[in-house]
């Protein structure tokens, strides 16, 4: 059987390539699993949130969790709206849209790694993390609200398969930019949940375009001794892949066009600082280590970071006398948001600091280490109240990071953020710059006592940020490096944002 030359079909492209995991990655899959070390004290297993695993038991990226994060991270930086919904799709609210022309497969575990991430299952390349709520009350865990969950570790590596037909050089060379955009320095693209306390990131890598055109296609179709379409694929070159990356780079805006405030800010400890790693106890030797990162030196998580200080905005904000939930005994705990009506219902802190169905518009990274006077053992011993006297079976060892100098950002999403939330960070960073917030574990043994310093910070575009009465009075955003010492900034963030934040703070404004 013979095909005719003037067959409509243009071109058939395979792109493969591999994500590898930098920060830990879980993508939920409705489900839960158990864990053999992990048990409570009637002996029941806990309930570990689990992430999707294909049919040999190892995790997988669904194909739709990628093309919807590849496709939020575009709308914001896309200059043609079209060209976008050309390759994704259109808004399934839009009246007669039509699919995207880019087709997304599952991507499935390429290189599998050896880590001592917690609870670390080498056969299904997955560990646990574990988050505790603290009662403000008692400033200890929360009843039933220690959470667990299965997460990647870095390193493991995903292969990724997207294949498209007729695609035209300009709508393949947007599809390769935005795979660029895992490897953004500034906003990359990112994958699962807790993306705002630096989760799901990947970097993406040693990937190949190949394609089938119509010429090529009718003499694969009239070859009788033809293999399946997708084998011996001809590969375009490195040099035509990188001027496609180019010409998509052209089409998408540097930064996104959601103005967004960035703090580079570093923590000098001057006292010993620990994070601990349950997972890391070993009985009669070491019962508190420090969580560490992927080079083996103690960080203090996001997680950590953004509890200790939302616990210190709703000092604040009690103290002016406005509304932060868990200590109200006629409102315990925010309800959870289900629509844009539910969100005026919220507390400030849950305004700003997020809740179950709101995310909250402040993304911080991880603490990680610039240098330290290096590490001790200390041993406690509790106290017997009767004897006075060291109480028996109760010594234990923590090892300890000496006074450190820890580093890390905050990106603040300035299209969510009112007034108001600003005049509170401004707040924030005032008492974080003072010492008044610890953080990790040992307060109240002198632990975690910290001075913060705000190295830098950068705007990307300051237009119509507010509506109303606070604007930001002619402040250039594309010179931030004149802010220095500027006392019309100084009197910009005090007499609108921190007024506008105490104002929102009487009972009738909250």
């Amino acid at each position: 059987m013979s095909y005719k030359e003037d067959y409509s079909f243009e071109n058939r492209y395979v792109i493969t390539g591999l994500l590898t995991v930098l920060t830990p990655l879980h993508i939920g899959s409705g489900d839960t699993t158990t864990h053999p070390e992990l048990k409570r004290a009637s002996d029941a297993y806990v309930k570990i949130a689990a992430v999707p695993k294909d049919i040999n038991g190892k995790p997988y990226i669904p194909a739709s969790t990628l093309k919807g994060n590849l496709r939020a991270w575009l709308a914001t930086r896309v200059m043609d709206k079209s060209l976008l919904a050309k390759m994704f799709g259109g808004s399934p609210t839009e009246k007669n849209a039509e699919g995207g022309k880019a087709e997304f497969w599952d991507a499935y575990i390429n290189t599998e790694v050896e880590s001592d991430f917690p609870y670390w299952i080498p056969a299904q390349q997955t560990g646990v993390q574990v988050g505790v709520t603290i009662d403000r009350r008692t400033r200890t865990a929360r009843d039933e609200k220690l959470f667990y969950w299965e997460v990647v570790p870095p390193n493991v590596t995903f292969k990724v398969r997207i294949t498209g037909q007729n695609l035209q050089d300009e709508e393949l060379a947007l599809l390769l930019a935005s795979l660029e955009g895992f490897n953004n320095p500034k906003a990359p693209i990112t994958l699962g949940s807790e993306t705002a306390q630096n989760q799901g990131k990947m970097y993406w890598h040693s990937f190949k375009v190949q394609c089938l055109d119509a010429k090529q296609t009718l003499a694969w179709l009239n070859n009788d001794k033809r293999k399946m379409w997708f084998e011996n694929l001809p590969s375009i070159s490195e040099a035509k892949q990188a001027t496609l990356i180019k010409q998509g780079q052209k089409l998408i805006y540097e930064e996104s066009t959601r103005p967004t405030l960035r703090l580079h800010l570093q923590l000098q400890f001057d006292s010993p600082f620990l994070v601990n790693d349950p997972s890391k106890e070993v009985k009669g030797k070491h019962n508190f280590q420090p969580r560490r990162d992927a080079d083996g030196n103690p960080l203090l998580p996001a997680k950590s970071f953004r509890g200790a200080i939302r616990s210190q905005a709703e000092r604040i904000i009690r103290t002016l006398g406005g509304n932060a939930c868990w200590i109200d005994a006629a409102k315990p705990e925010c309800e959870p948001v289900e629509s844009m009506d539910n969100v005026k219902e919220l507390c400030l802190a849950c305004k700003l600091f997020g809740t179950t169905g709101w995310q909250t518009p402040i993304r911080i990274s991880d603490f990680t280490l610039v240098n330290s006077q290096g590490e001790f053992d200390q041993d406690f011993v509790a106290i017997d109240r009767f004897t006075g006297g060291s109480c028996e079976h109760a010594k234990f060892r923590a090892t300890v990071s000496n006074a450190p100098l820890l580093e890390g950002t905050w990106e603040i999403d300035l299209l969510r953020v009112e007034p108001w939330g600003l005049g509170l960070l401004a707040l924030l960073i005032r008492d974080l710059i003072e010492g008044d917030v610890t953080f990790g574990y040992g307060a109240a043994k002198g632990y975690g006592h910290a001075h913060l310093k705000v190295k830098g910070y950068a705007i990307n575009t300051l237009e119509n940020c507010f509506i109303g009465d606070v604007n930001w009075h002619g402040l250039d955003p594309g010179k931030p490096q004149e802010w220095q010492n500027n006392d019309k900034l100084q009197t910009f963030i005090r007499k609108e944002l921190v007024q506008a934040f105490r104002k929102k703070c009487q009972p009738s404004q909250s």
